[in-house]
């Protein structure tokens, strides 16, 4: 039996009437199998990543496969080498993706396969693309010509796509991680009066997994211990994060060690050694004293 760890991500919006207690059967379940990750569970739905070898993985999604609300779940795969996760943490959320609003998600946008967005990139469609992750995510890997609205959490997006350069007539195409962003991103899009919105299904991580070497340039972030997909690709090797420090390319991301900062920041190796770990932030506050 192979030992090797894999990640699988995945999300999906449905009516759960007690969440309280799928977190309680989900949890038993998950420390049954042997895994470690983080799911988040609400009335509206679920959304997780797990990791674990093959054979748990198998038996994990075997279980949601059997489950009433969970039968129909695509989850997207990524290789770990080592266990990304420390524990297994199951939680009860008002929301599986914090937007801090509600939106209508009847009126998410159109889907978009890998190959139709691909497909639109090589025949240089007119089109607008928009990151809908954090600013830290879009600064070391992003699709070419992509914008980014300038936000460091999801539930700043209400406000910060009020201030989005794009006319509301223009075919507009978001993306994400893994595609859950984009569900109320779009809909939010939509009642901001966008007419021409879509998401692109399963994010790049589906995209990676069929074009590695497309148009999606440099690393795919992700929130564990690896920081970073998408290493090992020719379009990986691209470097477009620059050090916080002194500005040379790097994408290689630390926390601050200020005990009460703990900023996640891009650092090269000897910025790091040179400032013991701490963002340009905290440096300039010790050498105030």
């Amino acid at each position: 039996m192979s030992s090797t760890i894999s990640v699988l991500l995945y999300y999906k919006f449905v009516n759960i009437k007690d969440p309280v207690f799928e977190v309680l059967q989900h949890k038993l379940v998950c420390d049954g199998i042997g895994l470690k990750g983080r799911i988040l569970i609400a009335e509206e739905g679920i959304n997780g990543t797990v990791a674990g070898t093959s054979a748990q993985l198998k038996q994990y999604t075997s279980y949601m496969d059997a489950h009433p609300l969970f039968s129909d779940i695509v989850f997207k795969r990524s290789s770990a080498g080592k266990m990304p996760f420390p524990k297994m943490i199951v939680k009860y959320r008002s929301e599986i993706v914090t937007l801090g609003k509600k939106v209508d998600m009847k009126k998410t946008g159109k889907y978009l396969k890998p190959q139709e967005l691909h497909e639109l990139f090589e025949n240089n469609k007119d089109m607008v693309v928009v990151d809908m992750r954090n600013n830290y995510e879009y600064e070391v890997g992003r699709f070419e010509g992509a914008v980014q609205p300038d936000t460091t959490k999801f539930f700043e997006l209400p406000e910060k796509v009020k201030n989005l350069k794009i006319n509301k007539d223009k075919k507009v195409v978001t993306y994400c991680t893994g595609g859950i962003r984009c569900e109320k991103a779009t809909a939010l899009l939509a009642e901001e009066g966008f007419e021409d919105v879509y998401q692109l299904e399963g994010g790049i991580v589906k995209y990676l997994e069929q074009y590695p070497d497309g148009h999606f340039v440099g690393k795919n972030f992700v929130f564990d211990d690896r920081m970073v997909t998408n290493t090992d690709t020719p379009s990986g090797q691209n470097v477009l994060g620059t050090c916080a420090h002194c500005h040379t390319s790097s994408d290689r991301y630390i926390d601050c060690t200020k005990p009460d900062c703990h900023q996640l920041f891009i650092c090269c190796k000897d910025c790091e050694k040179l400032h013991a770990g701490l963002c340009p932030v905290a440096v300039k506050e010790l050498a105030k004293k």
